[in-house]
């Protein structure tokens, strides 16, 4: 019955193709909590979890996915509708976590939270990530730091070291330009992938401008967003940028033949595309820290995913009571190390050697760290942004005009959320 409303679904929504891709395990014949998700290769990572998970509370996971990004926001929102929605879902954190609590069709899981809390598998300070109206919507699935990642034999043939300044991050770019090698691979492809690379820049320029702006405390107009649109404009009229409509599911293989130096991804599960493209961690490819332009510690951005249990899932109250042991450090060391890093337990040790010493590097130094903007605004704008900062990518020119339409954007989308939610 399950398997058939979602097919129904995804078939109401034109995505009939999208569901002969899902997952063939269906939890209506198991014991398993039916968990919805977007990813499609992390399931034996899933499954991995969900054994030991299965031994501690009597609940594994039974892996529904969408691979169809674009589409699964919609899937998922209509099948919260049902009488008979999922029992777990793979969703964002922040503003997009709250934008579907608002809606109330989410179970409240403090109970998880502050169990996983109190066993100290869980940093009571991403409480505010999956919070909305004082109840706590979410448990993290992932958690990853947003880094560049580079090709460690590029870099040696020229010379060249991790920068430690911006003027050196400028320097290694110009000097990776020099020899043909295009220095950051960026695109505006599938939109979100503009919103990491945003992030980063803006956290760079000016981390307290960037965190009040995804707040509503700072405008697109200040000085601050004309200063990093400028030095934006600069980097792609100098050539430091792959192309806008370049895909970014080739960047791995691009730094690995040496088409580009360097790309900006999320350290821990990212290493996994590096490696399939036939690069070793710290030999064939290496990370740094993207310095900031002039403070004198960068600022870290971080995504954030989480899991979700719809209200109306028949096994409300089982997926609640396995998302209390889901950070347990058993459940989470086969799950982590499947993805080479990513747990949000601080007791797990990230398996890749690079993103073990970032992360330690983080946390060691109590480096800050902000969200990223694809989770840290209302959705609508986020999008809105995205695609406005997209059509800068492919053409420059004026910087000004994109600022005063992402202006424009925010006063609108901020006004609305602000209403929806009283």
């Amino acid at each position: 019955m399950r398997r058939r409303r979602f097919l129904a679904a995804v078939s109401a929504l034109g995505l009939a193709g999208t569901a002969a891709a899902c997952g063939s395990t269906d939890a209506a014949v198991t014991d398993d909590l039916q968990f919805f998700n977007d990813a499609a290769s992390w399931e034996p990572g899933y499954l991995a979890a969900g054994d030991v998970l299965r031994e501690r509370v009597g609940w594994g996971l039974s892996p529904q996915t969408i691979p169809n990004a674009s589409s699964y926001e919609q899937v998922i929102r209509s099948l919260l509708q049902t009488q008979d929605p999922p029992d777990l879902v793979k969703w964002g954190s922040g503003y997009r976590m709250r934008d579907l609590a608002r809606t109330g069709s989410l179970a409240e899981l403090s109970s998880a939270w502050e169990a996983s809390v109190e066993a100290g598998w869980l940093d009571d300070g991403m409480r505010p990530d999956f919070t909305f109206d004082g109840g706590v919507f979410g448990m993290p699935l992932i958690q990853g730091y947003y880094v560049m990642f580079y090709n460690v034999k590029v870099f040696e043939e020229l010379g060249l070291e991790p920068p430690a300044t911006w003027d050196e991050f400028l320097s290694v770019c110009r000097a990776l330009k020099a020899a043909e090698v295009t220095p950051i691979g960026t695109t505006q492809m599938n939109i979100w992938p503009v919103a990491n690379w945003f992030s980063m820049l803006a956290a760079a320029y000016d981390a307290d401008w960037y965190r009040a702006l995804c707040q509503n405390e700072a405008s697109f107009l200040d000085d601050q967003a004309v200063g990093l649109m400028e030095l934006w404009q600069e980097m792609i009229r100098d050539g430091l940028h792959t192309s806008a409509d370049s895909v970014s599911d080739n960047f791995p293989s691009m730094l690995a033949s040496g088409r580009i130096g360097m790309q900006p991804t999320p350290v821990s599960w990212s290493t996994q595309s590096m490696e399939l493209a036939g690069m070793e961690s710290g030999t064939g490819f290496d990370a740094f820290l993207l310095p900031a332009v002039r403070a004198s510690s960068p600022t870290v951005v971080t995504e954030v995913a989480g899991l979700v249990v719809p209200d109306r899932s028949r096994h409300r109250v089982e997926a609640t009571e396995a998302l209390a042991s889901w950070l347990a450090p058993e459940v989470q060391e086969p799950w982590s190390d499947f993805l080479n890093g990513s747990s949000a337990n601080p007791k797990v040790t990230w398996s890749d050697p690079v993103s073990q010493r970032l992360q330690s590097t983080i946390r060691d130094q109590s480096l800050d760290v902000v969200n990223r903007y694809w989770e840290n605004s209302p959705p609508p704008l986020v999008v809105g942004v995205t695609q406005d900062l997209g059509g800068f990518m492919a053409d420059p020119s004026d910087p000004r005009g994109v600022l005063e339409s992402l202006q424009r954007k925010a006063e609108s989308e901020w006004s609305y959320w602000q209403e929806a939610t009283r």
